[in-house]
């Protein structure tokens, strides 16, 4: 009678389990394409940006990259016109589909302007003073010989806040990216402060330091950025929304790369 009972309930269970399942039309409102942008500045180095355009989530998968829009970069040593020309930066493993000029080692404010069939997409950056790097320490963990941390010494300019962004690389620029994180000065004005690691690097690896001193707009989109792809996916977490500094129809980065480099061996 027990086995019985068992069997009745659990197709019982089945059948009803069966009407839990609908199939739902939902009808989504067309949405407006927008210009997506990312462009940085290197002194002595060609201008480069990635140009596309938003797409539906539940859009066919595709490539939506923007041809033949007008773009320029106007700058203390004048006006450049950027022409498509694709672009694969092994280094920084990055795609550009238009370059431009060579940025020339001349400070001042550059502005980025985009148009692509009336969409306007702009924005304005400059350069900033490079990090200062008073040191870079190794410590390695007295309970493991083999594994080691570091501790970076920065020397903060006084008078403002100020942003930094560091990027370890193990063996070579091309290597995996084995830390990246953004900080900023706040409560440490003009001092000179250590940021640490935890005891999770080999000895048996070198690391490519990178100490980045970038802009408040860079800075609060670098950090948007994470906390998207954290809520990407999660019906838990609160939406996030990117904070873009660039203005007009759409969004993205558009902000100079001034660092300093080390190579690191435990």
């Amino acid at each position: 009678m027990k086995i019985k009972n068992t069997v009745l309930y659990f197709s019982v269970l089945i059948a009803f389990s069966c009407e839990l399942e609908k199939t739902i039309d939902l009808n989504l409102p067309a949405q407006e394409k927008q210009l997506v942008a990312e462009a940085y500045l290197e002194k002595n180095k060609p201008f480069r940006l990635l140009l596309t355009e938003t797409d539906s989530y539940f859009d066919t998968l595709r490539f939506p990259f923007v041809e033949n829009a007008s773009i320029t970069l106007s700058g203390p040593a004048g006006t450049d016109t950027l022409k498509m020309d694709p672009f694969l930066d092994i280094t920084g493993l990055r795609f550009y589909n238009y370059s431009g000029n060579i940025i020339p080692e001349t400070d001042g404010q550059y502005r980025l302007k985009i148009n692509s069939n009336g969409r306007v997409l702009e924005g304005i950056t400059q350069f900033l003073p490079p990090p200062r790097l008073d040191s870079a320490e190794i410590q390695y963990n007295p309970e493991s010989d083999s594994a080691a941390r570091f501790l970076f010494w920065i020397q903060d300019y006084p008078g403002g806040s100020n942003f930094y962004r560091i990027m370890l690389n193990e063996d070579s620029l091309t290597g995996p990216n084995v830390l990246e994180f953004t900080f900023t000065d706040t409560g440490l004005d003009g001092t000179l402060f250590p940021v640490g690691t935890s005891y999770r690097f080999s000895k048996k690896k070198q690391y490519i330091l990178r100490l980045f001193h970038i802009e408040q707009q860079y800075y609060q989109y670098l950090r948007a950025l994470s906390s998207a792809d954290r809520a990407n996916g999660n019906p838990f977490a609160q939406p996030s929304t990117i904070k873009s500094p660039m203005t007009g129809k759409g969004y993205g980065i558009f902000t100079s790369l001034n660092y300093i480099e080390q190579v690191l061996k435990p």
